[in-house]
């Protein structure tokens, strides 16, 4: 067995006891899917389709197209049992003095405190039903990590608490997806992730979600690159930038600059990856100064959750304004460790 797959295994195993512990939680636990031998990718697969089909039922019952029979099952409302039950006789027939309690509907107290218990717990069990998700997501993800160390210090109890708060209200999968990767990074390192980061990305709106992805593209290490003639446009990347400001991801400082220290002693050289891609620079001297937007603590932290594609284009543009400063600059792909070692293949000259 390989230290990557122990890691996985022990990564699984630690965020399944930090979220469900030793409990029933009506999920199939990493290591029983282990001695089942069936594959962990289809078993998660199966349960989040399972919780979906439990989701449709509570949104049918909320609206009404189900209801609870005396056995206590869920069925299906006849079609009719709208109309029967607003059904008055003809006065001419039956001679009654209308009832405006009837006409309006008006739920006596017992029925009114019976609808509210039943919303009260179709609320508890879908936010109980989203966390279940976000769970199984994180658990689907470690199989794909990268995992060189593992902290066997355990989750903050009121970090955990606050995550799961948080994330119970999340019912968009790249909502959900979101805080699959917070949990797995605080499970993997305690600390990772602040209190006041979780607050932060409770208020993310759509907006946000999408502004965030956008600038993931064009990360470089914890700061965009001003320096990529003929890419940055005013009606896309300024506005785009200001609502980065506005939230606290990007500085406000408009003149930014960030001086890059050579990794060899001989001559510059420094890589620059952006996701999967990245550039390779070398030239004259041992630092290089760029103009850049640079990212806040919060803004690292936070766009440092996303994954996306790199842009070539803005890659290609940043090079070329190296070249034009005298620098050799090759593209390609990245394969390695944020900030780490790496291996640079399928380069192209500039």
């Amino acid at each position: 067995m390989s230290t990557d797959y122990a890691l996985q295994q022990k990564l699984s195993d630690k965020l399944w006891q930090t979220l469900f512990g030793g409990g029933e939680s009506a999920l199939l636990t990493p290591w029983q899917i282990r001695q089942t031998g069936r594959s962990h990718a289809q078993v998660r697969a199966g349960e989040l389709a399972a919780i979906e089909t439990m989701l449709r039922e509570l949104d049918d019952l909320h609206a009404g197209r189900r209801r609870f029979n005396r056995a206590g099952e869920i069925v299906d409302v006849p079609d009719d049992a709208s109309f029967t039950r607003s059904i008055r006789l003809n006065p001419l027939i039956e001679q009654v003095g209308d009832d405006p309690l009837l006409a309006l509907r008006v739920p006596s107290a017992a029925e009114a405190l019976a609808k509210i218990r039943l919303e009260a717990d179709i609320l508890a069990l879908r936010r109980s039903l989203n966390v279940r998700r976000i769970g199984l997501r994180a658990d689907m993800l470690v199989e794909s990590s990268a995992i060189d160390s593992l902290s066997e210090r355990a989750v903050d109890a009121d970090w955990l608490l606050r995550w799961q708060e948080a994330a119970a209200r999340a019912v968009a999968e790249d909502f959900q997806s979101l805080w699959a990767r917070v949990l797995l990074n605080e499970v993997r390192q305690p600390g990772t992730h602040s209190l006041r980061t979780l607050a932060f990305l409770a208020t993310l709106s759509r907006s946000d979600l999408e502004a965030l992805s956008l600038i993931t593209r064009l990360d470089l290490g914890g700061f965009v690159c001003r320096e990529a003639p003929g890419y940055f446009h005013a009606d896309i990347h300024e506005p785009l930038l200001e609502h980065l400001r506005d939230i606290g991801l990007v500085s406000e400082d408009r003149k930014a600059t960030l001086t890059l220290k050579s990794v060899s002693k001989e001559e510059f050289r420094v890589v620059l990856r952006c996701q999967a891609k990245a550039l390779f620079i070398r030239g004259e001297g041992l630092h290089l100064t760029l103009a850049v937007y640079p990212f806040t603590r919060l803004g690292r932290e936070v766009i440092g959750l996303f994954n996306g594609m790199a842009d070539t284009a803005y890659l290609v543009a940043v090079g070329n304004a190296l070249k034009q400063r005298g620098c050799q600059v090759d593209i390609g792909d990245w394969f390695g460790q944020k900030g780490g070692t790496g291996l640079f293949s399928e380069q192209m000259s500039l």
